[in-house]
C-alpha cells in the first residue's frame, strides 16, 4: 500500500488509531521525503539505534520524524 493511501485508511487498518486530516497526510508526506532528501532515512526496513541517532541530530522535533518512519514502515506490510 502506498504510504499516502495508508496514512489516508490507518484508522480503518490498526485499532486505537485517530483518522488524519489530509494536512497532517502531507505533513508526514514532506518528513518522509525531506529525510530522504537529507539521507537520513534510505529504505531502512526497520528503526535502529543508528536511524534514530541520525534523526535526534538533525531534527528539533526528532519524535515526530520517528513516528513518520514508524508509519511508513507500516505502510509497507499493507
Amino acid at each position: 500500500m502506498e504510504f499516502k493511501e495508508y496514512l489516508k485508511q490507518k484508522h480503518l487498518l490498526k485499532k486505537d488509531e485517530k483518522k488524519l486530516k489530509e494536512i497532517s497526510i502531507d505533513q508526514y508526506i514532506n518528513r518522509l521525503a525531506s529525510m530522504r532528501q537529507n539521507g537520513i532515512y534510505n529504505e531502512e526496513n526497520q528503526m535502529d539505534s543508528t536511524l534514530e541517532q541520525k534523526v535526534q541530530e538533525r531534527y528539533k522535533d526528532w519524535k515526530t520524524y520517528l513516528k513518520t518512519i514508524n508509519h511508513y514502515l507500516a505502510s509497507k506490510k499493507y
